[in-house]
């Protein structure tokens, strides 16, 4: 890479940043219990510095945050840049890394928020759809925040 620093790599505008979680489709946790690393794919929806996504109330990735709320979240958007000669294929990206503090939301007016930013991103439009009456009856879907701590952006060099 011809002498390319990490730092010439770095989104340094917080709106970038923002429009890279914004832009994004998925996403991946990573939790960390017992010494042992998890992470998992999922939809997720970025609003005023928190990632929201939705789940299971069973299942590993609630398991792990109720353990250790302590989490990392990864996003990239990116395309493979052919070439005639494949040696010189390159690869363009942007991407997030996000530090942060999840945390299961609990009252029926924050799940329901939470939930309306999902769907609001998902089928633009739709998020006011989403009602108290339909969240009471998905009692086995949680809704979880990440409080974030730090989020760092990166991309490929300008050609």
């Amino acid at each position: 890479m011809s002498g390319l620093r990490r730092k010439d790599k770095e989104i340094k505008d917080r709106g970038e940043v923002e429009a890279v979680l914004a832009e994004a489709e998925v996403g991946r946790l990573g939790t960390c219990v017992g010494g042992r690393p998890y992470v998992v794919p999922l939809n997720f929806a970025y609003s005023e510095g928190s990632i929201f996504f939705h789940g299971a109330v069973e299942g590993m990735k609630m398991r792990n945050i109720s353990s250790n709320p302590r989490v990392c979240f990864e996003v990239d958007i990116a395309e493979i840049v052919p070439a005639d000669n494949p040696c010189d294929y390159n690869y363009r990206y942007r991407s997030v890394v996000v530090n942060g503090v999840a945390r299961l939301l609990e009252g029926p007016e924050e799940r329901l928020r939470g939930l309306r930013i999902i769907v609001g991103k998902y089928a633009p439009g739709k998020g006011s759809d989403v009602t108290l009456e339909r969240m009471e009856r998905m009692k086995s879907l949680a809704v979880v925040e990440i409080e974030i701590e730090e989020m760092v952006g990166k991309r490929s060099p300008a050609d």
